[in-house]
């Protein structure tokens, strides 16, 4: 992660579900169907869209740290 000069540290990733296995498609909609609806809360400063097997989560705040 990149942002107004911040610099996360990387991670490896050891383990995980291979490229268009089936599975991957249940466990998404399983995993990811809550951060839809609670980013998307009336009262929120988030926001979540989803199509498919993409997310998009933004954050709206005047700090990093909000």
């Amino acid at each position: 992660l990149k942002f107004d000069g911040f610099l996360s540290d990387w991670i490896d990733i050891t383990n995980g579900i291979g490229q268009g296995d089936p599975l991957s498609m249940i466990l998404y909609i399983i995993y990811n169907s809550d951060l839809v609806e609670v980013a998307n809360a009336q009262g929120k400063r988030e926001l979540a869209l989803a199509f498919v097997d993409d997310t998009a989560y933004v954050a709206i705040g005047t700090t990093f740290r909000d």
